[in-house]
């Protein structure tokens, strides 16, 4: 019946979805980034790091720092045998129906089912939730907005009854959650330390052994995902990333939300920019700020009146709304944060920048004020008694989240559809050319770039001298075949009359290593793209080239394993248990 009851509340939101065509948005990439992730798989690498085409026809390691959930859900469906562009249509139409149910299972602990249908649809028609898909194409942050309420249930659930399998669970919506979106990982933490210093405090004989638990499956969380998040971390310092992603355009600093435009800021499909100049919304929509204060209202009477409720029954539903005060003040935090009056706090969290836009925070604005929207009817029905029925507070139910789907389904559209297919999105050109231009912070630092009008950085390359082959002679004499060109192993056989300088059209980044006759040579990439470059010996050769692992995705992968077991063992020992009993 939950699965049903989500389906039915995701279905106006993706019903745009269900046609033929693909549509504009931000992040016009997807499509690239799945046919190369199916690539590599079919190459025979489970999680291949590095991808070729990309970067300009030079290839960069895109896996080894963007979160790859949302393409290994839709190599699921292109597998089974859709299309590429169908398979993302059906990660998106999947990540919908799982933000609902997850909303829904949330709430239902706090507040009940007939509640907990308000909170799924106030937070599946949540305006941000819109602008994630359909604006800015960011489908892995909305991936995220489809797991937080599952790593919030398992939260929960583990700080209310400490149990192993409790904290695996928790464990796994965090790692996963990670592997969806890292930026928007990183600040839930700060979240989760709220709510466990807050159910801490409400639980003062267990306190350390919750506080045990939360670090405890932090951890395995990160241990889960660190195959993926370690070697990010620490090897995006050879990249352009390192000063694109917290400097330029995406300075945390030229995108704060002035607290007018959470209220009201007109609808559009452009981009965030300084000031109010902005092109996309980030009004949180007056419906839910409407019963988000109806709420906070509705618990102020409910707690401090003492003429419409008896002191007995007042006192047994203070436990039970307790958690109201949480979550608004989360509201309240998250907007915060959102704005330029938190700017001390960036200041501080250095780690912060990363996120870019302070307006990511809308992220959990969307799920605090969902819930509490579900805690107007919560505390409605226990203020007046007699609406507290199935019936009536299912029929409550449907009437009010009817506003938020009627005021801003309209919203859950495309700008314009695309008359395209699988073979334009994935043509060399495509790649190496448009999708390339719009997206180079992965490529090594050293690779030559210029700066633009606005004073961004781009890379110094034009579309002629992108290259057709996957290997350069520097003389006509030279015989080259080539044997393998895989995205992590390429062999060539080559013969030449005089030694010359071969050039591996791919860029030189930590863990790529040249063999010439199965002994390791030297690379030389001092050149102005920062490719893989040698000198080769007068002869008959084979010169290969792997993409292998470094030290630090060697141990990333080892602290995953671990953390598997691990995880394996909590299940296995709860099993053992409670066949002794």
């Amino acid at each position: 019946m939950y699965l049903a009851i989500s389906f039915i509340i995701a279905l106006p939101a993706f019903f745009s979805l269900l046609n033929q065509h693909y549509f504009s948005m931000h992040d016009d990439q997807h499509i690239a980034r799945l046919h190369l992730l199916d690539q590599g798989i079919k190459q025979g690498t489970l999680f291949p790091r590095w991808v070729d085409t990309l970067g300009f026809g030079y290839g960069y390691p895109l896996f080894n720092f963007y979160p790859p959930l949302i393409y290994y859900l839709a190599e699921v469906f292109h597998l089974i045998g859709f299309s590429l562009i169908w398979s993302i249509k059906l990660m998106l139409i999947s990540s919908l129906f799982l933000g609902a149910l997850g909303m829904f299972l949330l709430a239902k602990k706090y507040i009940g089912r007939a509640a907990g249908f308000v909170s799924a649809v106030f937070y599946t028609y949540f305006t941000y939730h819109a602008i994630i898909i359909y604006v800015r194409g960011a489908f892995a942050e909305n991936m995220a907005y489809s797991i937080l309420p599952f790593a919030f249930l398992t939260l929960h659930n583990m700080l209310t009854t400490s149990t192993r399998k409790n904290i695996a669970l928790c464990a796994i919506s965090l790692a996963l959650l990670i592997l969806s979106h890292p930026l928007i990982a990183m600040p839930t933490f700060i979240f989760i330390t709220i709510f466990v210093i807050f159910y801490a405090y409400k639980d003062q004989t267990n306190k350390i052994k919750l506080v045990a638990d939360s670090v405890l499956s932090i951890a395995l969380g990160l241990g889960l995902s660190a195959f993926f998040w370690l070697p990010s971390f620490i090897e995006k310092s050879h990249t352009l990333a390192q000063n694109i992603l917290t400097g330029e355009l995406a300075n945390y600093k030229l995108h704060f939300v002035f607290p007018q435009q959470f209220w009201y800021s007109q609808w559009g499909y452009g981009g965030s920019a300084e000031g109010l100049a902005d092109g996309i919304s980030f009004q949180l929509g007056k419906v839910h700020i409407g019963f988000a204060i109806l709420s906070l209202l509705l618990y102020l009477v409910y707690r401090y009146s003492k003429n419409i409720i008896t002191p007995k029954k007042r006192h047994e539903m203070l436990e039970r709304t307790s958690y109201f005060v949480l979550i608004f003040c989360c509201v309240l935090f998250s907007i915060f944060m959102s704005t330029s009056y938190s700017t001390p706090i960036w200041e501080a969290l250095l780690p912060l920048w990363y996120i870019q836009f302070p307006w990511r925070f809308s992220t959990f604005t969307g799920l605090f004020i969902s819930l509490c929207c579900g805690y107007f009817l919560f505390i409605l029905s226990h203020l007046f008694s007699k609406l507290n029925t199935a019936k009536i507070l299912f029929l409550l139910a449907f009437v009010i989240s009817a506003w938020p789907i009627i005021y801003y389904q309209k919203y859950f559209n495309p700008q314009r559809f695309l008359d395209t297919n699988d073979t334009l999105r994935t043509s060399h050109e495509e790649i190496a050319w448009r999708i390339s231009r719009s997206s180079y912070d992965f490529v090594p630092k050293q690779v030559a770039t210029k700066k633009t009008d606005l004073n961004t950085t781009i890379v110094d390359i034009t579309k002629d001298q992108i290259p057709q082959s996957p290997y350069l002679v520097d003389n006509n004499t030279t015989q080259v075949a080539v044997l393998k060109n895989n995205f992590n192993n390429k062999i060539f056989k080559a013969t030449t009359t005089s030694s010359t300088t071969f050039q591996l059209n791919t860029y030189y980044f930590p863990g790529w290593k040249l063999y010439i006759d199965d002994r390791q040579v030297a690379i030389n990439s001092g050149n102005k793209y920062h490719l893989i470059t040698t000198l080769l010996p007068t002869g008959k050769h084979t010169i290969t080239a792997r993409f292998e692992n470094t030290s630090i995705r060697i141990t990333s992968v080892v602290i995953s394993t671990i953390a598997v077991a691990a995880l394996l063992f909590l299940f296995f020992y709860r099993t053992t248990s409670a066949k002794k009993m």
